[in-house]
């Protein structure tokens, strides 16, 4: 598909993709809860003329009965319902292609550019330490996002997410079982080994989950921040415990500032940004 998009200087180029222009976003019900639905607009706002899709519960069931017979037995049969809603996004994916965000992901500007020219995105989730990456059987830190995404119609890197699904184990932990059965563990090995076999895009963290404790929403920092994740965690026993903005000098005092530097690796802020005085031509 082509399009045209306008340059501040008053010039235009074209570009072309090939993911569909359609935003996924599911819910237990057509309730949603205040904040979300704060969260919603701002994807419909920032991506006039795309075609925004909600589907609840009842409305993905049947769309898993009606195209994916075959996985109906294994959606229905999922213990938690985080994993049916888990395995309904990569398939919806596969199926329509698009964009697929959380309820809890606030869109920050238009996601266009980067997925101009990509036939498949992903986004680093975090970046484990090595004893947590060898606790969980990783062979890989960088965890991928399963809170958003976006790929073509058909893409083969969900052939070999759906391959994954099919062999879900059983945990007795909550938390553990859906992260590595039907959430970002499980993609994270998907998404890492074909990587270049299928020429996936995976964006640095900075794009679409940057931290949520205070990092600075300001230039030059914020220039590669896209979208943001919330980390409701509606789905866990226990919240996440989040920073307020006062807290965030404390949190620096107690020698976190490491951790910051680790899970934003190389740098959120890149050469080319503070050569502001170098202005590159249109593309076209």
């Amino acid at each position: 598909m082509r399009y045209f998009i306008d340059i501040p200087d008053g010039s235009s180029y074209t570009f072309f993709m090939t993911i569909p222009r359609i935003i996924h976003q599911t819910w237990k019900s057509d309730r949603l809860p205040p904040l979300f639905r704060i969260y919603q607009e701002t994807w419909r706002r920032r991506h006039p003329g795309w075609e925004y899709r909600f589907y609840d519960d009842a409305a993905c069931r049947r769309i898993v009965e009606s195209h994916f017979p075959d996985l109906l037995e294994l959606y229905d049969g999922c213990p938690h319902p985080v994993q049916r809603a888990d395995i309904f996004r990569y398939l919806i994916v596969a199926r329509e292609g698009g964009l697929y965000a959380d309820m809890d992901m606030e869109c920050l500007r238009n996601l266009e550019p980067l997925l101009e020219g990509q036939k498949a995105v992903f986004g680093v989730e975090d970046r484990l330490y090595p004893r947590r990456t060898r606790q969980l059987g990783h062979r890989y830190a960088e965890r991928i996002a399963n809170f958003i995404f976006a790929a073509e119609v058909n893409h083969p890197v969900f052939q070999k997410v759906i391959e994954k699904l099919k062999g879900l184990p059983g945990e007795r932990d909550l938390t553990v079982e859906v992260l590595e059965t039907t959430g970002p563990g499980m993609l994270t090995n998907v998404v890492q080994e074909c990587r270049q076999s299928l020429g996936l895009t995976i964006l640095p963290r900075i794009c679409w989950a940057p931290p949520n404790w205070g990092y600075p929403d300001c230039f030059p920092f914020n220039l590669h921040m896209y979208a943001r994740h919330h980390f409701a965690g509606t789905w866990k026993k226990t919240r996440p415990v989040r920073l307020e903005p006062g807290e965030f000098r404390s949190w620096l005092r107690k020698g976190n500032l490491r951790e910051l530097f680790y899970k934003l690796p190389p740098s959120p802020v890149w050469k080319r940004d503070l050569l502001f005085w170098k202005k590159e031509a249109p593309r076209r």
